[in-house]
């Protein structure tokens, strides 16, 4: 019996040390990456879902300044938050839309990208894994887990798993705070089909 509590105790104090290494871990990334006001960096975004077979692969810039940000994946594919409503406008060879939604909540997005190197140090909990940090939200959130990548303190992917088992991993590289000349725009003219989802900001 004393040995069953002294496993459960060793056990404790494990996870309890790894919890409090984890948020260590997160305060210095808050630390580091919380109060840049603005930044680029480039984002190589990899979906993968082994179960269902398939993957994608997609290379783009992020630019963050304030409560702005917009992402580009070439020239057809544009997210955008200009600080009241948040656009993403789509362009394919034979179709082409814009969805409206009111700046937070836009739900086709996994992770929030204005802020996609600190959303993850609050309201999570995790263990340390090497270098990384494996975290879980305590709320309700599009994925589940979030498995957070580092080298030499600097971040360099960031993974959300959602409960259908689909990993979105976002490859972070090239961080700058040179923001200059960039336009937090985004022409509705350019787009057939106008998806609103915003209610009572407009």
């Amino acid at each position: 019996m004393k040995r069953g509590f002294s496993i459960l105790a060793i056990l404790l104090i494990t996870v309890t040390a790894q919890a409090q290494d984890a948020s260590a871990r997160l305060m210095s990334i808050l630390e580091k990456y919380g109060q840049v006001p603005a930044y680029k960096l480039n984002v190589t975004y990899e979906s993968v879902n082994e179960r269902m077979g398939f993957s994608n692969t997609q290379n783009g810039v992020l630019v963050v300044e304030g409560d702005k940000y917009i992402m580009t994946f070439g020239p057809n594919e544009t997210w955008l938050n200009d600080g009241t409503t948040e656009y993403i406008g789509t362009k394919e060879e034979d179709h082409s839309q814009i969805l409206y939604f009111c700046a937070g909540q836009n739900t086709e997005s996994i992770v929030d990208f204005g802020a996609i190197t600190t959303f993850f140090t609050k309201d999570h909990k995790g263990v340390i894994e090497g270098l990384n940090i494996r975290l879980r939200p305590n709320n309700e959130m599009p994925y589940v887990e979030v498995f957070v990548e580092t080298k030499d303190g600097n971040l360099t992917a960031i993974t959300a798993t959602d409960d259908f088992g689909t990993a979105h991993k976002f490859i972070l590289s090239n961080f700058s705070t040179n923001t200059a000349g960039t336009k937090f725009i985004i022409n509705p003219k350019e787009y057939e089909e106008k998806i609103d989802e915003r209610k009572g900001c407009k």
